[in-house]
């Protein structure tokens, strides 16, 4: 019996494939559940494991190798079984869908499942049904997400899109690697004030794209002066005496918007202060709740990342739909979870 990965939360920055054990599917008609000792393939790889986040949440478990499947492919790999938890509502999902880069994977699951689900070396193995380009699209709602493996539907998108590249990180050695999908923005705006006040109008700041954050996430920062002010404090300043603005954000020359009623949660906007900032922010559901979002990964040396404005009124698929190459996944809703690194909310 595979490992069946109907819906489930996606963190695009972190790479385990994480199962709660007693929970597989957010479909509570289905009921679906994940128990090892029914699978005839489950091997437990008698290795431990933990994930800690920035914000003191935590998983640990152990790690085990099966066929997973997501949508119409399968591959044997290896994923993590929680067996312990700390912060965060986690009995609420099924788990952690990892999709990022190996680089950041951790050491006892080096192989993370969307690059096992496109590894082409696996064409000939039997428990494998591989998908042929590296390329999936993440959208999300505030009640369901979606998947797209394979490609992107052109009738989810408003206009044009844009492509730009993901920058890497650097290492402590020197080196650099491709840790998060992380990209430059230009301009952020809260109705007609910018946040992103730079002192030479010719540079960017890096943004993450993470879903596994909720909300906007942005530095205190001047950054040593490359900033004229932090962008933080821009927002709070400027927010109380705007009437329900839209949040602008502006990528390789073309500005998107999210509209009001997109980041406000609990009467609060969802934009919140990064503590011990680095050199970039945090751009969580909120922007991929009005974004058709590509990730390109064909090249690994050069990845790519596609933006384009989600058309007004396109629905998330609620079931598994093949179209051609591509396969449309559903997932579950994402509860809205405390970002991280540590925050704090804009009042």
């Amino acid at each position: 019996m595979p490992v069946v990965v109907r819906n489930a939360t996606v963190a695009s920055s972190r790479l385990l494939v994480v199962m709660i054990m007693t929970l597989l599917s957010l479909e509570p008609a289905c009921a679906d559940q994940f128990h090892p000792n029914k699978s005839t393939t489950f091997i437990n790889k008698e290795q431990l494991f933990k994930v800690e986040y920035l914000d003191d949440a935590s998983l640990t478990g152990f790690v085990a190798e099966d066929v997973v499947q997501l949508g119409d492919y399968y591959v044997s790999t290896r994923f993590g079984c929680v067996t312990h938890s700390k912060g965060h509502d986690w009995a609420e999902a099924d788990g952690i869908l990892g999709m990022g880069f190996p680089a950041a994977a951790l050491r006892s699951v080096p192989f993370p499942l969307f690059w096992a689900l496109t590894d082409q070396t696996r064409l000939a193995q039997s428990q494998s049904n591989v998908l042929t380009n590296r390329i999936f699209t993440l959208m999300l709602s505030s009640d369901r997400g979606e998947i797209v493996l394979g490609g992107h539907d052109p009738a989810s998108v408003e206009g044009a899109m844009v492509t730009t590249p993901v920058r890497p990180s650097p290492l402590a050695d020197g080196a650099e690697a491709f840790m998060h999908y992380m990209i430059d923005v230009q301009s952020l705006k809260v109705g007609n004030h910018e946040l992103l006040n730079f002192k030479d109008s010719s540079i960017a700041i890096q943004a993450i794209l993470d879903s596994g954050t909720s909300c906007l996430v942005v530095p205190d920062d001047t950054f040593e002066g490359g900033l004229l002010e932090s962008p933080f404090q821009t927002f709070q300043k400027h927010f109380g005496d705007l009437d329900e603005p839209t949040i602008y954000i502006t990528i390789e020359g073309k500005t998107f918007s999210i509209p009001y009623e997109d980041y406000m949660v609990d009467d609060k906007p969802c934009v919140m202060k990064m503590k011990n900032t680095p050199r970039t922010f945090l751009l969580g559901d909120v922007f991929f709740r009005r974004m058709v979002v590509v990730h390109n990964l064909a090249d690994p040396m050069h990845p790519l990342i596609t933006v384009g404005q989600r058309k007004e009124g396109y629905g998330l698929t609620d079931k598994l739909v093949t179209l051609g190459s591509r396969a449309h996944v559903p997932l579950g809703k994402k509860l809205v979870q405390k970002p991280s690194p540590a925050t704090e909310h804009a009042v």
